[in-house]
């Protein structure tokens, strides 16, 4: 099959503002950091095959450039206005791609271009994986709508033309049915984000600071009312204030369900001897806590965390518990660099790209044979309805996944950023996923988990077009928010 892109399209749309405010790691106490929107990108693809049919392709993530770009002195405008130009650049690049057989191929070739004009910008390779991750997630859902199968199948079907050796030469001849689960996961856990300054019991959050909204507000609640029993925990680098944290949250947890925590750092660390101390003295003082923690997520900054010099410590630490990347994770070749220095595992953000998972997950399966244990894991906090949210979820599945951090539905009020055709067509179409609770909808967490099989439609997980007229276009919205001075 040979397929065209005829049209390509950027629109954003604006987000009410989060329940909370969130701080990372070092970005101080939390009324530092007061709620902010979350303004989402969307990309609206037009797709032609030799067959004579035509469709849409759509992906959508924030801009989310407190996360991206972490170089100091560089305000949210400029940051802004220099993603949407690059962005701007990844849409005219798939635009003038020409005809293609293989939708692998011809990601590939893109993503290279993307990444090249981004060096030459002086961008962060996280910005400019974002970029190109948005179009390939457009494309993947257009082509495998034409096909009229889930993404799942095209990829277990070998229609998308993976070839993993194309960037990993001993990946040669591993196809997708090697690596991936017999059936994609339809039952996830959430994994519930505690940021550093969210409160833990009734006490951390006084009466006059409730939002009686109708939602869980503490850590306390979500266990009690939704069942969570999965946890990603922010840390900040300053021991002290990290471990006192854990001691409360570890009073906290659902030990008779057999609770999962993931530590993530952000970045914190600057100094690996300060990181093994931590982690030691975690482990001495707070041993039940410890034994349920999975791994610890990108502890050192992204400029040292692949320099050579760490290795040994890194492997050393790592005995105490499995270190993973995730900022660092900003290249195709980042995963297997990070195993070479200590690293157990990366993880899968839709945002840093659906092939590059596929080939970090084919990485593993190749490792495994030879007697190593590496890991994926699914992170990214705001996902949010319906291209972001969905869309992450079927990746997840098809990856294999049983638990992901999820928590767009603790600092975002439910579907009501969208649009009321938008709302009326997500909560039609995908039932498992949403439910109702007074005037609003949604994500439905049951027993601390979604059930999402009815994102296994044609396409990408979005089953209907989404509301484009409710959005506004990219370059008018840069203008207008962030204009240049």
């Amino acid at each position: 099959m040979t397929y065209r892109i005829e049209h390509l399209e950027l629109f954003i749309r604006e987000t009410v503002p989060a329940r909370f405010a969130f701080a990372l790691g070092k970005a101080g106490r939390a009324e530092s950091v007061p709620p902010t929107t979350s303004p989402l990108c969307h990309v609206r693809m037009v797709i032609r095959d030799d067959a004579g049919g035509e469709t849409f392709g759509c992906a959508g993530d924030r801009l989310s450039v407190r996360w991206l770009d972490k170089r100091p002195g560089r305000e949210t405008g400029l940051k802004r206005r220099e993603l949407a130009s690059l962005l701007e650049f990844a849409a005219a690049a798939y635009k003038k791609g020409g005809p293609f057989t293989s939708p692998f191929d011809f990601w590939l070739a893109r993503h290279r271009e993307i990444m090249a004009e981004g060096a030459r910008r002086e961008q962060e390779e996280l910005t400019l994986t974002f970029a190109s991750a948005i179009m390939e997630r457009a494309l993947l859902d257009g082509v495998s709508r034409l096909a009229g199968r889930p993404l799942w199948s095209m990829v277990r079907e070998d229609r998308l033309g993976f070839q993993p050796e194309a960037v990993h030469k001993e990946l040669a001849g591993m196809r997708a049915e090697t690596f991936l689960p017999p059936s994609p996961v339809t039952r996830i856990n959430i994994r519930h984000t505690i940021g550093p300054y969210d409160p833990l019991t009734a006490e951390d959050w006084p009466a006059e600071q409730r939002l009686d909204d109708g939602l869980p507000e503490t850590v306390e609640e979500y266990v009690r009312l939704d069942g969570v029993s999965h946890f990603k925990v922010k840390i900040t680098g300053d021991a002290a204030f990290d471990l006192a944290r854990l001691a409360r949250i570890s009073d906290l947890l659902p030990y008779q369900r057999e609770p999962v925590v993931t530590l993530d750092a952000n970045e914190a660390y600057d100094d690996l001897d300060k990181l093994a101390q931590f982690v030691r003295r975690l482990e001495a003082e707070q041993l039940g806590l410890f034994q349920h923690i999975a791994y610890i997520e990108q502890p050192l900054s992204r400029r040292l965390s692949l320099d050579k010099s760490a290795g040994p410590a890194l492997r050393r630490i790592g005995k105490l518990k499995p270190l993973i990347i995730d900022e660092s994770d900003s290249s195709l070749s980042a995963f297997r660099r990070a195993r070479l220095l200590g690293y157990a595992g990366t993880s899968h953000k839709n945002c840093k790209g659906v092939f590059k998972s596929l080939m970090s997950k084919a990485l593993i399966s190749h490792f495994a044979d030879q007697g190593e244990e590496l890991l994926l894991s699914g992170e990214d906090l705001q996902n949010l309805p319906v291209a972001p949210l969905q869309q992450d979820f079927v990746s997840v599945g098809m990856l294999g996944l049983t638990h992901c951090e999820r928590n767009g539905h603790h600092y975002n009020f439910g579907l009501s950023m969208l649009s009321e055709k938008d709302k009326a067509s997500a909560t039609r179409r995908h039932r498992d996923l949403y439910t109702r609770r007074g005037d609003e909808w949604f994500l439905n967490v049951r027993d601390g988990a979604v059930e999402c099989g009815s994102l296994q439609c044609p396409g990408f997980g979005v089953f209907d077009e989404p509301d484009w007229a409710s959005m506004e276009p990219l370059a008018r919205w840069i203008a207008r928010r962030h204009p240049a001075s």
